[in-house]
């Protein structure tokens, strides 16, 4: 007999984890609807809004970690951003540059100053952080940009440690709106790392005049804060509780 989802009787069957679980139905359900509840409710809810806005990159980077958590990529989405994120007026405030779209012990890369040319090419070298622990040149970097106006992400092509420079062509909504970059590394056993994070506004396009800005060595984050960042990453995916699961 295969699995079912909703109600039957005093039992309610649901899918979790890829499995179908079976659980009785609550006596009594306690629902105060308290203001502070109902806006822990609501944050939580823009925040699975956010991951799901993210969806196939929050999978991919996250996925490996939840399940040793036994939890969902999404769950462990929330669970780690939380210090990034904040309800004013009902709404979702989020501090994008701490935001982790994946976790692991792979060496991190560190992204320079992103640049957007005339046809919407957006072109960003890194440092591969060839000195860290765990950091191979052939491991894969994954770019993903976030326009926050629109809700909508775009990947760029892998690119490897060694090539230090990933571009990609932005759709043409993205062109104009201040954009989020995020990079991870990935070894050959899909082992991931800690997020790296860029930011690039509109006003930069007019010193953008073709070349990327030589000064983008000066932007980086130094190696003893990348290695914090790993620390801190293995800290958060183990420490994150299981939390209310969501597909």
């Amino acid at each position: 007999m295969g699995g079912f989802s909703g109600k039957l009787g005093p039992a309610v069957g649901y899918m979790w984890n890829g499995k179908w679980c079976l659980r009785s139905l609550p006596s009594q359900v306690r629902n105060p609807r308290t203001p502070r509840q109902m806006a822990t409710r609501d944050a939580f809810r823009q925040q699975v809004q956010l991951a799901a806005s993210m969806r196939d990159t929050v999978l991919h980077g996250l996925t490996p970690a939840a399940r040793q958590q036994g939890m969902t990529a999404y769950n462990l989405f929330v669970s780690i951003n939380q210090p990034c994120f904040a309800l004013a007026e009902s709404q979702l405030v989020v501090d994008w540059t701490g935001l982790q779209l994946s976790v692991g012990d792979v060496a991190p890369v560190r992204l320079g100053v992103p640049a957007v040319d005339a046809d919407g090419v957006l072109t960003v070298d890194f440092d591969p952080c060839r000195g860290l622990r765990r950091a191979r040149g052939n491991d894969l970097v994954r770019l993903y940009v976030y326009c926050p106006d629109l809700g909508q992400g775009c990947p760029a092509a892998p690119v490897y440690r060694r090539d230090k420079r990933v571009s990609l062509l932005l759709p043409d909504a993205f062109v104009g709106r201040t954009l989020q970059v995020y990079a991870s590394a990935e070894d050959e056993h899909g082992c991931g790392s800690p997020t790296a994070h860029a930011e690039w506004r509109p006003e930069a396009m007019a010193a953008e005049a073709g070349d990327l800005p030589t000064e983008a060595m000066n932007e980086w984050p130094s190696a003893t804060a990348v290695a914090a960042a790993m620390e801190g990453g293995r800290e958060a995916a183990a420490a994150a509780p299981p939390g209310p699961q969501f597909g």
